[in-house]
């Protein structure tokens, strides 16, 4: 399935907006590090991915918190996924749905999700305005395996 965004009302802004979140999620397709970290605002934070329901044992409290930059997890995927699988890409951000981006002046809320049959993917991005580039101020990621 494609994307399907939902602009808000300013579409420039939304279009802009949501063609830089789907920039960094083809960079994560590609595990481009680089090209990842370069996607983030020097004050960004995360809340990282949480894996409900796998046999993977419960990350320790701590790792639970608000972090500084990208994600933990996102770079552990990053640098392990193209020394186990052919690629890239490692991803298919072009399978998200529901895409909702909304833009509020320099802001913008973006949220999706994945969905196969063993694992809904939720993900929150806030985006901010630095110039005419748009990069990441927050990302959440909750992961629920059935």
């Amino acid at each position: 399935m494609a994307a399907t965004p939902s602009l808000s009302p300013s579409g420039g802004d939304a279009a802009s907006a949501e063609a830089a979140l789907m920039g960094f999620l083809r960079s994560f397709a590609a595990c481009d590090l680089a090209a990842m970290e370069a996607a983030f605002a020097s004050e960004a934070t995360s809340f990282d991915g949480i894996y409900a329901g796998t046999d993977e044992p419960s990350p320790p409290r701590e790792g639970l918190k608000r972090a500084n930059g990208m994600p933990a997890g996102m770079r552990r995927i990053a640098l392990a996924l193209p020394k186990e699988r052919p690629g890239p890409p490692y991803h298919r951000p072009d399978l998200i749905q529901d895409l909702d981006v909304q833009v509020v002046g320099d802001m913008a809320l973006c949220t999706f999700h994945f969905d196969n049959p063993e694992r809904l993917g939720r993900r929150t991005i806030v985006l901010v305005r630095r110039g005419a580039d748009w990069r990441i101020l927050h990302i959440h990621a909750s992961n629920q395996h059935f």
